[in-house]
């Protein structure tokens, strides 16, 4: 039995370091991949076409979330073709995304409009390298995972492969719709929190 566990174990957690093949950043057939460390060393060439036919309240929203990497001295990097997205490196943020991940894994940053309409939403997402081709483990191992207080975990088809990826968010909500120091550095440290018991309780499935 306990052979059994181990194996399963190592098929849930599979960690792949294509970061083109599975990313959070999918491109459309036509575009081409643009990793991480080329749209950090990029950024201001980039920065023109991020910006370009963005609103007011939004642009204003990643300007302030820009001094705001800036001032951590973030590896950051401006995505302006993969749903206008602010990259990082996930291990900055969370010693456990390099502990039970690899150095490619991403957290992608977005100020978008909300679902109401009425405002602006932050968020903060990251596909954990937990996966198999099997989708009965992938859906064991979201109800295996803990209940988060802030963020959610939830399950969504990759584009490229068709596998199902695991992945955590934290959203909030902007207002009056600014990004505030304080607000992003609660987000960061709740993410990074969460992000810890997630995986110290996936690093125990099935077992636990």
């Amino acid at each position: 039995m306990s052979k059994d566990k181990d194996e399963r174990k190592r098929h849930l957690r599979l960690v792949v370091n294509n970061a083109e093949i599975r990313s959070a950043r999918p491109s459309a057939a036509e575009q081409e991949f643009v990793p991480l460390e080329e749209l950090i060393a990029n950024r201001d060439l980039f920065r023109p076409a991020f910006y370009r036919g963005m609103g007011r309240l939004q642009t204003k929203g990643y300007q302030q979330l820009e001094r705001f990497l800036a001032n951590r001295c973030a590896p950051y990097g401006i995505d302006p073709v993969h749903g206008k997205v602010m990259v990082l490196p996930a291990g900055h943020v969370s010693p456990e995304a390099l502990e039970y991940g690899s150095p490619q894994d991403e957290l992608l940053l977005s100020i978008s409009e909300d679902a109401g309409g009425s405002g602006l939403c932050f968020s903060l997402e990251m596909i954990l390298p937990y996966f198999s081709e099997d989708d009965a483990v992938m859906e064991e191992a979201l109800l295996f995972a803990p209940v988060l207080q802030y963020g959610a975990l939830f399950l969504e088809e990759n584009p490229h492969d068709g596998m199902l990826d695991l992945i955590y968010r934290l959203a909030v909500p902007l207002f009056p719709p600014v990004l505030t120091t304080r607000l992003a550095d609660r987000m960061f440290s709740i993410f990074s929190f969460e992000l810890k018991e997630t995986f110290l309780a996936l690093s125990d499935y099935p077992e636990g």
